[in-house]
């Protein structure tokens, strides 16, 4: 009975021109957005691999000069986008995906893409996963709203139900024609998901890949089967096709698009961004723990070697200058870096409980999980190019101990192509999909809480429609 209900509820919709016409454009839109994502992210690649190539060539190839004057020169660091980028780009054109790295503190990241795009541009990097979030269940609704308010309108839900037709039974019926009317647009975007995966991921993260990408489509599934469920109890509880469609439009435009938009300012307002003060705090106290360890230090020194001042030593004390500076920054660094990423982490776990009104909220933090391009992926990022930079120092530095004679005025210490040679190329090891989601298990769980209780909510609306 069900799948006789599937098939005749199917074959329906497929006769309406308006589903043949919505669902053309959808694909048509979908088709536009990947060529847009896969154009961007073969220019993203390119740009990474040859700039990152490009910026170590000439970090080896700098002119003799001190070590401690070749750390200050730099490095940047290149972050290569994950294939599945291509669908969702997260938070990536917001942060970019380079860093600088110098001799004493981390920066800021470099050249945030959309700190050039223009309004026209932001518009025209709509991907792949905005346009599944926004318009997946506009499709799932407009098949739905009448499923059984046009039956009731028409008289045939009663017959229906006076034949003997379970209300459970017409409900799954009901549900698996639309679905798979659904279909038509997921496998093929599904497909493509884990083509892109296995085409475009180095060897080692391929498997990676391809579970990202199959964890991708389930969950966009359950973010559709939500939107499904709902409207077949809208359908089912109201008099009237129109009556449903409003009040399913209705909750569409609340939940993907206002309240999104206002969960994210009011966790900015909760937990506000670092401000100047913050950064000023930041400096201060590095400068301030940077200075006492160091004065540490040096009495230290002083005590062992027996002299009251820094001449009176037998060497040459800048070397250990910079290191005591190095070690002495380091506390501060990390407490702030990891005062700063807790804001962010609190906005966005503000964000993650703000999915148990829209579940539209909840998709946006895992699928950005998933493509590799969340808060958590660029921090784990940011803590890789940090630990880069203390490598660099300390090669540095260690370098400048074992070459501490005190020399002649003019006669500076240099280090050569040799040394410099001995810092690998920083490569960016991305973490798996079990690492990635582990922050996201909350949006998870209220996505699965919001599938259990529209299901539930269908069939209860189901039964009770056959009572009146």
């Amino acid at each position: 009975m069900i799948l006789t209900i599937a098939k005749q509820e199917f074959r329906g919709l497929c006769r309406d021109g308006r589903y043949r016409l919505t669902v053309g454009l959808l694909l048509v839109l979908i088709l536009a957005s990947t060529a847009f994502g896969w154009a961007n992210y073969h220019d993203l690649i390119e740009q990474a691999e040859h700039a990152a190539e490009h910026d170590y060539q000439r970090w080896r190839n700098q002119d003799p000069t001190h070590p401690h004057n070749a750390a200050h020169y730099g490095n940047y660091a290149f972050k290569t986008p994950r294939p599945l980028a291509i669908i969702d780009g997260g938070i990536e054109p917001y942060i970019g995906a380079s860093l600088y790295y110098g001799a004493h503190q981390p920066s800021e990241v470099a050249f945030p893409p959309a700190q050039d795009a223009t309004a026209l541009q932001r518009f025209g990097d709509l991907g792949v996963g905005d346009v599944a979030r926004a318009l997946l269940p506009l499709l799932a609704i407009l098949l739905s709203f009448g499923a059984f308010a046009s039956e009731r309108e028409q008289g045939t839900l009663r017959q229906l139900l006076s034949l003997g037709v379970k209300p459970s039974s017409l409900l799954w019926g009901k549900a698996l024609g639309i679905a798979s009317a659904l279909a038509v647009v997921l496998i093929p975007a599904g497909l493509f998901g884990l083509a892109v995966a296995f085409a475009l991921s180095p060897a080692e993260y391929r498997l990676d890949e391809i579970e990202r990408a199959g964890l991708l489509g389930l969950t966009y599934t359950l973010y559709l089967g939500i939107f499904l469920f709902l409207s077949l109890a809208i359908s089912a509880r109201c008099r009237t096709a129109r009556s449903a469609l409003t009040i399913l439009l209705v909750f569409w435009v609340v939940t993907v698009f206002a309240l999104p938009r206002g969960l994210l300012d009011l966790g900015a307002r909760f937990y506000p961004s670092p401000s100047s003060d913050f950064e000023k705090a930041y400096s201060a106290d590095m400068n301030k723990e940077t200075e006492a360890h160091v004065d540490k230090v040096f009495k230290k020194v002083f005590a062992q070697y027996k002299v009251s001042k820094e001449e009176e030593l037998p060497f040459d004390i800048t070397a250990l200058y910079m290191k005591a500076s190095d070690e002495g920054s380091l506390p501060a660094i990390d407490r702030y870096f990891n005062k700063r990423f807790d804001i962010y982490q609190s906005q966005n776990r503000f964000l993650e409980w703000g999915a148990l009104l829209s579940p539209a909220a909840g998709l946006t933090l895992v699928s950005m999980a998933l493509t590799g391009n969340d808060l958590e992926q660029h921090r784990d990022f940011v803590q890789q190019v940090e630990t880069q930079r203390r490598n660099m120092n300390n090669l540095m530095t260690d370098y400048m101990l074992q070459h501490q004679e005190k020399r002649k005025e003019g006669d500076e210490l240099k280090g050569n192509p040799a040394l410099w040679g001995k810092l690998p190329p920083f490569v960016y090891h991305q973490p798996s999909w079990e690492v990635a989601l582990k922050p996201y298990y909350i949006a998870l769980c209220i996505l699965g809480l919001w599938f259990l209780m529209t299901l539930l909510y269908a069939r209860r609306s189901v039964t009770q429609a056959s009572l009146f």
